[in-house]
């Protein structure tokens, strides 16, 4: 009997790590379909972090975006790197997800008061 569950549990996690590099894959693929010359990369002031839990969250979140090629989030200096696709997403709508996420963000360091 623990033959029959060490093999269930076994094939879960064969199947499990399966499908997180298929994923994986698709997501690279949307990087490799990106059109040349049309990306734009934005920085933004990012501020209301707290852990690497935080960059995590916002990089998934905005990396999961359509039109988001690419998103790197620097927890000790407040920033985000964001290469996009303007004729699909908007500055605006990239800094209005940060927010939904509870964040804020800022192109300028004006308006821009490090809350974390």
């Amino acid at each position: 009997m623990d033959k029959v569950a060490v093999l269930s549990v076994s094939l879960a996690l064969i199947g499990g790590i399966g499908w997180f590099f298929s994923g994986k894959k698709k997501s690279s693929e949307k990087e490799d379909t990106a059109p040349e010359g049309k990306i734009e990369k934005l920085e933004l002031n990012i501020s209301g972090m707290h852990c690497a839990g935080c960059v995590a969250g916002i990089e998934a979140t905005l990396k999961a975006t359509e039109g988001v090629v690419s998103a790197s989030v620097n927890l000790t200096t407040s920033k985000g790197v964001f290469e996009y696709d303007p004729s699909v997403i908007s500055k605006n709508e990239i800094i209005q997800k940060i927010k939904q996420l509870g964040y804020d963000a800022s192109e300028d360091l004006e308006s821009f008061e490090k809350k974390s």
